[in-house]
């Protein structure tokens, strides 16, 4: 059973596209309970840059629960959207650790971000670069509130598991199952069952992650959202990649087409907010450590105040490693 209650994105017309009066520029005008989207000080995505990442040795790895789920795949007008099923007899998969304060989140929907040509899609970026594609797991927090609607609105609510994706020479395996429904999707409210989903798989494999407080990156950008970044990409070979640039936004074929991508929203304004990671840092002596696996060059900025309450260290990046991000 699919249950989704969201009226305020869903019934007023918004864009991702910026030359639209209906764009996110425009999104906190649009609709009184959107005024969050203009007037919000913690709003998502962010870019993370490297130099402001705080050690967190109590920040412990994401876990989603190893099940497949009923779900299915639909076409909005803006995104390619996966809803998960939940019931009985198919529970949806559950998220649990990390930064999310023993509290257990059922996954409710994937929120799929995609370029197009020499566009990327993602919202997230890394010291500056945006990647092909973002995956975003969001699930609510089932010990506190009834359901995703309710939760949206409240403190611990969401909690949202980002996805980047790059190229590769091949595709991951559950993200092609997505690649090929895409064709029965291409226009504005079709929909497609897929039977047999296993979010876990669409996680990489290191149990590395970065976590900030944000909000939904969609109207009304409730600044609800725990966000968890894996350090790491899944792949997507660029064939595949072409696929979802050819999804509409309309119900129907037009004389100029309106392509769905690329969908995502600018980069926030950051506001000093702590990103905290547990990705493992050495200690060169007691003046100065440093985390391996760095995979881009920092940018400039001075780093936030450490929180003692916490034990964090700040990060001076300085090694370097293809797979991983930070």
């Amino acid at each position: 059973m699919f249950t989704e209650i969201l009226s305020s994105s869903n019934d007023y017309p918004w864009s991702y596209d910026y030359d639209t009066y209906q764009g996110p520029q425009n999104w906190g005008l649009l609709f009184k309970p959107w005024t969050m989207c203009h007037n919000g000080k913690m709003q998502s995505p962010i870019d993370i840059p490297p130099e402001r990442l705080l050690f967190d040795p109590n920040l412990k790895p994401i876990h989603i629960d190893r099940i497949n789920v009923m779900s299915e795949m639909l076409n909005t007008g803006q995104m390619p959207r996966i809803r998960i099923g939940n019931s009985a007899r198919r529970p949806s998969a559950n998220l649990t650790g990390g930064p999310l304060h023993g509290y257990k989140y059922r996954i409710q929907r994937i929120d799929i971000h995609v370029g197009r040509g020499d566009l990327n899609g993602s919202e997230h970026t890394i010291d500056g670069r945006r990647f092909p594609m973002e995956l975003q797991m969001l699930a609510y927090n089932t010990d506190l509130y009834r359901n995703f609607s309710a939760a949206s609105r409240s403190p611990h609510g969401i909690a949202g598991v980002s996805v980047l994706v790059d190229f590769g020479k091949e595709t991951n395996a559950e993200l092609l199952k997505l690649t090929i429904a895409t064709a029965s999707i291409l226009y504005k409210a079709q929909r497609v069952e897929l039977a047999d989903l296993e979010p876990w798989q669409l996680l990489p494999h290191t149990r590395d992650i970065v976590t900030y407080e944000g909000s939904m990156t969609s109207p009304g950008c409730q600044e609800t959202v725990t966000w968890i970044l894996v350090n790491q990409p899944i792949h997507i070979a660029r064939d595949d990649y072409a696929e979802w640039g050819k999804m509409l936004q309309t119900a129907q074929k037009t004389e100029e087409p309106q392509f769905l991508a690329p969908n995502r929203r600018a980069v926030q304004e950051f506001s000093s907010r702590l990103i905290r990671t547990n990705i493992r840092h050495l200690m060169k002596d007691k003046k100065e450590c440093k985390v391996p696996k760095m995979s881009y060059r920092s940018s400039s900025g001075s780093p936030p105040p450490s929180d003692p309450k916490h034990r964090l260290r700040h990060i001076h990046p300085k090694e370097t490693h293809e797979s991983d991000f930070l």
